[in-house]
Formats: C-alpha cells, sequence, structure tokens
C-alpha cells in the first residue's frame, strides 16, 4: 500500500509550456468564434421579424476570417408566426482538426 502512495506522488502533475501554449490558442479560438457567431446572430436579430427567413438565406459567410478556413452556417432554423429560433454555428480548423462552435437565440415577433 506505501508503495502504490509514492507511485501516485511521483506522477506528472501540470502542464507542460507547449501544452500551455495549445491551450492558450484553443481558448483564444474558441472566444474569436463565439463573438463571430453573435455577431451574426446581433445582425439577424437587427432585421425585421418577417425579413430574418430571407436575411438567413442570403448571408455572406465570406465576411468571416479571423480564424483559419472559417464558415458560418444556420443549421436548421425553426421560424413559426410568433417566434423563430436560428442557431449559428462556427467551423474552423485548429492544429488540422475540424473545431465546431454554435450558439442558438430566439427571435420573437
Amino acid at each position: 500500500m506505501n508503495r502504490k502512495k509514492k507511485i501516485i506522488k511521483l506522477g506528472r502533475t501540470g502542464f507542460s509550456l507547449i501544452e500551455l501554449m495549445f491551450l492558450n490558442e484553443s481558448s483564444r479560438n474558441i472566444v474569436t468564434a463565439a463573438n463571430d457567431a453573435q455577431y451574426a446572430l446581433e445582425q439577424i436579430k437587427a432585421q425585421s421579424f418577417s425579413n430574418i427567413p430571407a436575411y438567413i438565406s442570403n448571408y455572406s459567410p465570406a465576411q468571416f476570417t479571423n480564424l483559419p478556413n472559417e464558415n458560418i452556417t444556420f443549421p436548421g432554423p425553426a421560424y413559426t408566426a410568433t417566434l423563430d429560433t436560428i442557431t449559428a454555428q462556427i467551423t474552423w480548423n485548429e492544429r488540422n482538426a475540424a473545431r465546431t462552435l454554435a450558439i442558438t437565440t430566439r427571435c420573437a415577433q
């Protein structure tokens, strides 16, 4: 039992400098993606309620270039007579892997 405790205590603790750099980059990218999604949703909310479906279908995703291969989509918006549910989904590449962040909002008439 004593031997097992010593092995656990001698185990690796903390992060290396490289790991911290990658975590910092990932955190910055998530914040950037969240800001971009929020910006797009604020533009949509600024539209008149009846114009939201047309605005989304014609939205120009090329305006986002803050992240590598960044793209914005609005998957499965739900439109009703009094409430629209819109999701802004941001995708980008990070260290040769695809990342995604989605934010949903509702617009009431």
